[in-house]
């Protein structure tokens, strides 16, 4: 079951001014908006930092010099910030994988995926969670699966973030991640600073860099390296996104359709300056201003009227293939509008 659509809006026009009393700018320097494992940790950050303080101003915004992340906050500096994410981590029951809900959501196990079920299975199962779990179950259940949309064996559809492969499933996806922060939180501070790949971890194919060959690997072996710290607060921004359908395909907030084809349906997303809360900053991405926007630094005839919402770059990135895998692929960062093309590009394996 989908929550229902809200239209997008004119941002309220905020003060230019970047700080409030007793607010600090703290500039997260690995977190680069222009990457896609970036800019959802970013949006994750502030999401999660709003659950636990739930009466303070959390902002974000962007360097207009080098597009890194600006968080606004109380909290003065970023051992004052990985302290109270690992709160959060702490906080999530023993054999659970989300804060405030359940162990048991979403269902423990592997493929195939315990909430691919058929539609009227689906709605029961999710008016179930929602009465137990209210609000919380309700937003990670919407962002995660659409009943909008059924497959060839008429199961409801992941949302469009979500590509699992293998034995992947929404459970592993938020598992793993969880349990190598758990383990070390230091990698929720090098999420913020310096990243550092580690072997096995997938990113959840939100970072193209994951893929190396043998080749290219320092230790001359093929295996996938992701970021642990960054992947599981990229995870953590997902209620804030609205899944739905357009095409008879799943969608969510940021993806348009850019051409004839599934293959042309990119996400979309843009760096702001002027600091937003969680809830403008969601409107800024599905704001009509960027359907159709090309990447890279606005121009006219939408330039002035961008730059008023204080955008200053855009960004585009599609799922490219990986040879020899049966799955959606990985998010790659792309610079050139799509155009009509009868297959999808495939994704070379090695670092970029």
């Amino acid at each position: 079951m989908t929550r229902k659509a809200t239209p997008p809006s004119e941002l309220p026009i905020e003060h230019p001014d970047t700080t409030t009393t007793g607010e600090s700018v703290l500039s997260l320097p690995a977190l680069d908006g222009r990457t896609v494992l970036g800019f959802l940790a970013a949006l994750g950050t502030s999401r999660l930092l709003r659950t636990v303080l739930p009466t303070s101003r959390i902002r974000l915004s962007w360097s207009r010099e080098n597009a890194s992340a600006l968080l606004h906050s109380p909290l003065p500096d970023l051992d004052a910030v990985v302290d109270m994410l690992y709160g959060i981590v702490l906080s999530i029951p023993e054999g659970g994988v989300l804060p405030g809900l359940p162990a048991d959501l979403p269902p423990r196990g592997e493929a195939p995926d315990r909430l691919r079920l058929p539609r009227a299975d689906w709605r029961f199962y999710a008016e179930s969670v929602f009465e137990a779990t209210g609000d919380a179950g309700e937003r990670w259940l919407s962002c995660l699966i659409t009943d909008l949309s059924t497959d060839r064996d008429n199961l409801v559809q992941f949302g469009v973030f979500t590509a699992t492969s293998g034995k992947q499933s929404s459970r592993t996806m938020l598992e793993k991640p969880l349990a190598l922060v758990r383990e070390n939180p230091q990698f929720l501070f090098e999420a913020f600073t310096s990243w550092r790949r580690v072997p096995g971890v997938s990113g959840e194919y939100l970072d193209h860099r994951v893929l190396f060959d043998a080749a290219d690997a320092p230790d001359g072996t093929s295996a996938e390296r992701g970021v642990p710290g960054a992947t599981w607060l990229a995870l953590m921004s997902y209620p804030l996104l609205r899944t739905t359908v357009t095409r008879q395909h799943p969608t969510s907030s940021g993806w348009q359709p850019l051409g004839p084809t599934q293959a042309d349906h990119r996400l979309v997303w843009p760096l702001w300056s002027r600091p937003l809360d969680n809830s403008a900053a969601v409107t800024l991405l599905e704001h009509p201003l960027l359907e159709g926007v090309a990447p890279g630094r606005p121009e006219e005839p939408r330039a002035a009227a961008l730059e008023k919402l204080s955008i200053f770059w855009i960004n585009h990135a599609e799922r490219r293939l990986v040879p020899d895998r049966q799955f959606a692929g990985v998010l790659a960062p792309t610079t050139q509008m799509p155009t009509s093309r009868p297959s999808r590009r495939v994704h070379r394996r090695g670092p970029r």
